[in-house]
């Protein structure tokens, strides 16, 4: 390896590894073992904080389906993020079961472009009336008028967000 993308390569996993040293110990940030995941999950703790309610989120997530447990009422919050990184536009599926999900989206500087808020019959309703299949991959597409968020859930744009400090 030539030394300029040897000295990329390791500042990369420097960061990572010191990321991942003070997330380990971080009640918020030490949940998913992806740390995307983690961030995302970060961003919908505060997000969910900032409205009234009490998030936890799940340690050891062995339950499928959430990520985040909400203490003023048990509602299971399931958390995706996808990065201006990802060029395909889509990650993992959106497995039940949750009774709310959040779906973000990060800009190229690192700022929450979107936030989608939809509990889980919406999300349903939204799928069923949508002819969809009943664990879609969560997609950037998701965000767009006429799809599901926008029509059967809420999201809240950067606007709306700045002032929330999310990330």
């Amino acid at each position: 390896m030539d030394e300029k993308r040897r000295k990329f390569s390791r500042e990369y996993l420097k960061a990572r590894k010191k990321f991942r040293d003070y997330a380990d110990q971080d009640s918020v940030l030490q949940g998913n073992d992806n740390i995307i995941g983690r961030i995302g999950e970060a961003i919908a703790h505060s997000f969910l904080e900032q409205q009234g309610r009490i998030p936890e989120v799940i340690l050891n997530q062995t339950e499928p389906g959430y990520d985040i447990i909400c203490h003023d009422n048990g509602d299971k919050v399931s958390v995706k993020l996808i990065t201006f990184e990802n060029e395909r536009g889509s990650t993992s599926k959106i497995k039940k079961p949750f009774d709310i999900f959040i779906g973000i989206e990060l800009s190229n500087d690192f700022n929450v472009l979107r936030l989608a808020y939809i509990t889980r019959k919406q999300f349903e309703f939204g799928l069923l009336k949508m002819s969809r299949v009943p664990e879609p991959n969560f997609s950037r597409n998701m965000f767009n008028i006429n799809n599901l968020f926008p029509r059967f859930g809420k999201v809240f744009c950067q606007d709306e967000l700045k002032d929330m400090k999310l990330l």
